[in-house]
């Protein structure tokens, strides 16, 4: 009887365990299911809000003292740039096309066929035309795009990337030679055995720069070093670690050897010194008047 006993609490001991352990699983599905819920409705919240706020902005203002509503502002200075933008795109599209001839204000204009200019906006862009650096004008008020380089053959590009080697200003970008001629980067490839060309980004931009091929400092460097090199990862080394690993392999690291120099600052000025304010006492006595009675 007591066995059957224990077997029945037993018994009863699983099926708690059984049925908390069952309540515990349903309540963090269910808990789950109702943050992935909050994070959905989350979403859709703020994807409302930042479309409505777009839509408020677009619309025009209501101005409460008149009772009428307002147009929504625009700046006058962005049409204006906008339209400088057109004219330097236009001008650098000449220039690739071999139209080289300076234009004045008024026939770019017609060329780009943007007429309807007002008085005031010619008057304008005549002011800030002359500032653009992307623009170069004569002596007569004309004015022609402005390449970064200028070059009449192949020789040219060549002697500039020289140039550029031996006063160690380093190489010319692609984006910078697509202003200067049509077909950037096969005339580039063409010109193969002079140079070196290295992928890069400029400003998160995919780029590619050309370097000088210097023949005379060209050096042929066997398969095993440049394996070694590959291989080798001394990025994270500091210089302590760089000598210990020299020094386990046998090798010395060059140190600087000459006599190192003292700097010496400017000399100290010293400080004055200050007297120490020593009390006087018995000031008011008459001179003679008071004797001395210690005895030696």
């Amino acid at each position: 009887m007591d066995k059957l006993l224990k077997e029945r609490e037993a018994f009863k001991a699983a099926a708690a365990r059984n049925l908390g352990t069952s309540h515990n699983e349903s309540a963090s599905t269910s808990n789950l299911n109702r943050s992935s819920d909050k994070k959905v409705h989350k979403k859709k919240n703020k994807e409302h809000d930042e479309a409505m706020l777009k839509h408020m902005k677009s619309l025009p203002s209501f101005d409460y003292q008149t009772g009428t509503m307002l147009a929504p502002k625009i700046d006058p200075n962005a049409a204006y740039f906008g339209l400088i933008a057109k004219i330097v795109d236009f001008m650098k599209k000449r220039h690739l096309e071999g139209q080289g001839w300076s234009l004045s204000l008024k026939e770019c204009l017609d060329e780009m066929k943007a007429g309807g200019i007002a008085r005031k906006t010619e008057i304008w862009l005549n002011e800030k035309l002359p500032t653009n650096p992307k623009l170069q004008f004569d002596s007569e008020g004309k004015f022609q795009f402005k390449p970064p380089y200028k070059f009449k053959n192949d020789r040219d590009i060549v002697a500039q990337l020289a140039k550029m080697h031996r006063d160690g200003k380093g190489a010319m970008l692609l984006t910078e030679l697509n202003e200067c001629f049509s077909n950037a980067e096969e005339k580039m490839t063409i010109l193969g055995e002079y140079v070196i060309t290295i992928p890069c980004l400029v400003n998160k931009k995919k780029d590619k720069a050309y370097f000088y091929n210097d023949n005379s400092v060209d050096m042929t460097v066997e398969e095993d070093f440049k394996s070694l090199w590959r291989t080798s990862n001394v990025e994270s080394l500091d210089e302590k670690k760089i000598e210990e690993y020299l020094n386990k392999h046998g090798l010395s690291i060059l140190k600087d050897q000459g006599v190192k120099r003292i700097i010496h600052g400017p000399p100290k000025r010293k400080a004055q010194r200050r007297r120490a304010n020593v009390k006087i006492q018995n000031v008011h006595m008459p001179e003679g008047l008071l004797q001395n009675y210690e005895v030696d």
